[in-house]
């Protein structure tokens, strides 16, 4: 649980990046139509540093990007380079819907990896990641993939399980020295795959680009404060809602129709998260009457 009075903070932080994430997958959509999915996260990462930078460097100069863990801090970022690796990798062996089904998964996992930092995830932490897989199923109509696909779907919601992890444990790092770690560990492992699918910018890439760096920065941004304030326990439950805007974003841009799965599955999610939000309401009244 988080602490009393950061639970409303971590809640409206998780929101954001929940909602930010679907219009990050919008506008790299816009650039996979001209370029390889490689191409379009090194494009995301490299104007997620060029945003840093024209920001940061005339007001901080280089010594606002110190850490303490560099180490650490690349690891994580190796995390997002695993998130898209792993899609790519899985794309050709599986169903997009079965990819996003064994994806999400992801949740469980970061609870799963908050038991080695001794959190004690209560049961409707655990309700509301395990219903994320069946709702992506529900939504996705997913039919099961190979073992090839399966594990390259597994080291993608792996790999942002760990980040979600990595980011409790790195909470004492300063939020830009994050950001740009984050950005350097993901963008050097893929620019070594870029080069030989890489084609040439145009002039209608730049405003997609530079979108897909600014929400980069928001949603990193947002996760890391919000792991900051509070433990994974009560962050990673609320990731699921990204499923929901998706759908509701597809339903208002016309780009996909709803359907009685698709509200099954975002009713689950509902559920699930608003059961985790009634009783850690109770969990702090009784904490502060104790107190």
């Amino acid at each position: 649980m988080a602490r009393p009075g950061t639970n409303t903070r971590v809640y409206l932080l998780v929101l954001a990046a929940t909602l930010f994430w679907p219009l990050q997958e919008g506008f790299g959509g816009v650039l996979m139509r001209s370029h390889h999915a490689a191409q379009v996260v090194a494009l995301r990462y490299i104007a997620h540093l060029l945003l840093m930078g024209i920001v940061v460097l005339p007001r901080h100069g280089l010594r606002a990007f110190a850490t303490t863990r560099p180490g650490l801090q690349l690891l994580r970022g190796l995390c997002m380079f695993g998130m898209p690796a792993g899609f790519i990798l899985a794309v050709g062996n599986a169903g997009i819907g079965w990819i996003w089904t064994v994806f999400w998964l992801m949740p469980a996992i970061a609870l799963a990896g908050a038991l080695l930092l001794s959190e004690r995830p209560g049961l409707t932490a655990w309700g509301a990641a395990l219903v994320a897989p069946f709702a992506a199923a529900a939504i996705w109509e997913a039919v099961p993939g190979g073992v090839a696909g399966t594990a390259a779907a597994l080291l993608m919601g792996g790999s942002f399980a760990a980040y979600v992890v990595l980011s409790r444990v790195l909470r004492e790092e300063k939020l830009i020295a994050s950001l740009f770690y984050t950005a350097v560990g993901a963008l050097l492992p893929m620019s070594l795959f870029v080069w030989p699918v890489w084609t040439p910018v145009t002039g209608a890439d730049i405003v997609p680009a530079l979108i897909t760096g600014l929400l980069s920065l928001l949603i990193l941004g947002a996760f890391d404060l919000a792991t900051e304030a509070a433990p994974v326990s009560a962050v990673a439950p609320l990731i699921p809602l990204v499923l929901v805007w998706e759908m509701l974003l597809g339903a208002l841009r016309h780009t996909r129709p709803m359907f009685t799965a698709d509200i099954a599955g975002m009713a689950l999610i509902l559920a699930a998260t608003l059961v985790f939000f009634a009783r850690n309401r109770v969990q702090r009244r009784v904490e502060r009457e104790a107190a």
